[in-house]
């Protein structure tokens, strides 16, 4: 990744232009504002006011040319004067005091001068506004005197002759610089925003297969470097879920042909326990064969039940889903438990309702589940030499006197036989309740 596009780069020029914006922008928005005014101004405004020093020197100049001229050619050059200075206010007092021609003038001025008037109109000039300027007619102050008067604004530099509108014009340009700096912030965090939603609802977005799915790299920052890594988990996932997909597939193609070759040689051994009990055996004889044949069955229940777990959790076992009277069902699959229960001395006590009412269950499923369930007690709880079935309308609870399921026993398996009752049970739709302690097991399947 280059430097240059590295957020934290970015993120500095914005703290830089933060601290930089102040002292940069106001002086910034001036001479953008000001300058190109100021100079369109002087372009286009022919003005003949220079300053204060010009007017007062081309004032006095004026008056000296004035030395003994006539009243009409005083009032003629004067005229001129006003036709050049026309935002002016002139007047001329004669040598005898006497107030005569007057261009513009805003205020009264007296028909003839007193020494004090006089004094008080020069004192009330200076640095007055209008900008008051008074030249004697030649070198001679009896003479008479001319008077100027103009607005200071017409003789202030151009930058200071600018009106409202343009301090409005300032304060607006310093106030879009301000949007413009907020708007680039907002724009910058605002896409780090958008790009990290963007990257968690990719998280949260999941293919089929349950992995997420890869994300377009949007740029090459340290949030494109936290997508190319996600990225690179979502391939490792997938890679890491096909094998063990692949695994999976390799263990149940294991249990199956091991659970289909293990069926031959247990028939061959059982089919020679048959032959070895006709003949003639002592009572230790008979006692191991019994226990053989004991093994055989425990071995055979175990291969049905590895076979039907791979079957169950690979999607393949077949399910058919039927309205099944469910207390006449359990009375039969009951009855044909009956004579390996005696074998085994297990006293039975059947509970079940006389009213009639059904289940939606797959019938191969729930005799599984049955024959699951009491090959459990036949082997886990035989000791306790009692059961107990009891049916009413929404559960079936199955009970022993056993010593439980932390109890040792010379027959204890991998439990695969109560996962497979589990998976069953969930699968119709039912729920499975389980308490078991020393004094016995109650299993319950509830609608």
């Amino acid at each position: 990744m280059k430097w240059y596009n590295s957020l934290l780069f970015k993120f500095s020029l914005i703290v830089l232009a933060a601290i930089l914006f102040i002292p940069i922008a106001i002086p910034f928005a001036s001479i953008i504002t000001y300058v190109p005014t100021i100079l369109l101004k002087s372009k286009n405004e022919q003005t003949p006011y220079k300053g204060y020093n010009e007017l007062e020197s081309m004032w006095h100049a004026e008056a000296k040319k004035l030395a003994g001229k006539t009243d009409e050619e005083i009032r003629s050059k004067l005229e001129n004067l006003h036709e050049t200075y026309r935002d002016s206010q002139i007047f001329w007092v004669d040598r005898t005091g006497k107030t005569r021609d007057t261009f513009s003038y805003k205020d009264k001025l007296p028909a003839e001068w007193s020494v004090p008037y006089t004094i008080q109109f020069m004192k009330d000039s200076v640095d007055a506004d209008p900008f008051t300027v008074l030249a004697f007619l030649g070198e001679d102050p009896s003479a008479g005197f001319m008077v100027i008067k103009v607005d200071r604004i017409f003789l202030d530099p151009p930058i200071q002759r600018l009106s409202n509108g343009y301090n409005y014009l300032f304060v607006s340009f310093v106030c879009i610089i301000f949007i413009l700096f907020i708007l680039f912030s907002s724009l910058f965090f605002n896409n780090l925003r958008k790009r990290l939603i963007r990257l968690r609802n990719a998280m949260q977005n999941r293919h089929q297969s349950g992995i997420p799915l890869p994300i377009a790299i949007s740029k090459y920052d340290e949030i494109g470097q936290l997508e190319e890594s996600f990225n690179l988990m979502v391939k490792e996932l997938g890679e890491s879920r096909e094998r063990e997909k692949q695994e999976e597939k390799l263990r149940r193609e294991l249990i199956s042909n091991l659970s289909h070759d293990l069926r031959t040689p247990l028939t061959i051994i059982r089919g020679h326990l048959a032959s070895m009990r006709q003949e003639a055996l002592t009572a230790r004889g008979k006692e191991a064969l019994e226990s053989i044949d004991q093994r055989i069955d425990f071995l055979s229940s175990l291969i049905e039940n590895l076979l039907s777990y791979t079957l169950l959790s690979s999607g393949k076992y077949p399910f058919r889903p039927a309205d099944t009277e469910i207390n006449r069902f359990i009375r039969s699959s009951i009855a044909s438990w009956y004579p390996a229960l005696e074998q085994h001395g297990i006293e039975v006590m059947a509970d079940i309702t006389a009213e009639v009412f059904h289940w939606s269950i797959d019938r191969s499923w729930m005799e599984r589940i049955i024959d699951n369930l009491l090959q459990n007690v036949i082997r886990h709880a035989g000791e306790g030499k009692y059961i107990k079935i009891t049916v009413i309308k929404n559960q079936i609870t199955i009970q022993d006197k056993g010593k439980g399921f932390s109890a040792e026993s010379s027959q204890k398996g991998i439990g695969i036989g109560m996962v497979i009752v589990d998976v069953m049970v969930r699968e119709m739709g039912l729920s499975l309740e389980v308490d078991s302690n020393n004094t016995g097991t109650s299993i319950t399947i509830k609608k």
